[in-house]
């Protein structure tokens, strides 16, 4: 498996089509199941793969293709709800309609996002870097010119916060 994400990264189209074909099925029954919607979920897994070969070139062979994907799938579908939520802001849809899934979806990324926004900048970055965009420590120690010994800390400390509010999804995504 890290043969195959290695040669995304160096650009193998076939090893990027062997991919999409072991686990398209994978990514767009997650999508149908938040959206409920098959289109969304074909456009969802279509963005899915286009951004994973856009960004091939940061992706790291110490992870799995199947957590770059999922990883990939989550940046996508929280995007997707930014914009469903920003065309009820604008009138264009009603407001039920921001979250397939009701408001309670939409509810935990702004809870999310207000914790991350109530931490301290360092701490935020570490996790965020970390956790959200699927760097190693090393990667992230070298990003902010600090030790790895202190983006574990960072990291520690963070999740440890967001488990206090939000205990379901820290344990879910970053367990």
């Amino acid at each position: 498996m890290l043969e195959l994400v290695n040669a995304i990264k160096q650009g193998n189209e076939a090893a990027f089509e062997q991919a999409f074909l072991q686990f398209r099925n994978k990514v767009y029954l997650y999508f149908l199941r938040k959206t409920g919607r098959e289109e969304d979920a074909r456009d969802l897994l279509q963005n899915t793969f286009l951004r994973l070969w856009q960004y091939r070139g940061s992706m790291n062979a110490a992870f799995s293709l199947d957590q770059h994907l999922f990883n990939t799938a989550k940046t996508v579908y929280i995007d997707y709800l930014r914009k469903r939520q920003l065309l009820v802001f604008k009138g264009i849809l009603p407001e039920g309609q921001a979250s397939p899934e009701g408001d309670a979806a939409w509810d935990v990324d702004r809870r999310l996002q207000r914790i991350l926004d109530k931490m301290p900048p360092g701490r935020r970055q570490a996790f965020v870097l970390n956790r959200l965009y699927g760097r190693s420590y090393k990667e992230v120690a070298a990003a902010m010119a600090i030790t790895v010994k202190a983006v574990e800390n960072h990291v520690a400390k963070a999740i440890k916060e967001l488990r206090k509010h939000l205990p379901a999804i820290v344990n879910f995504f970053w367990w």
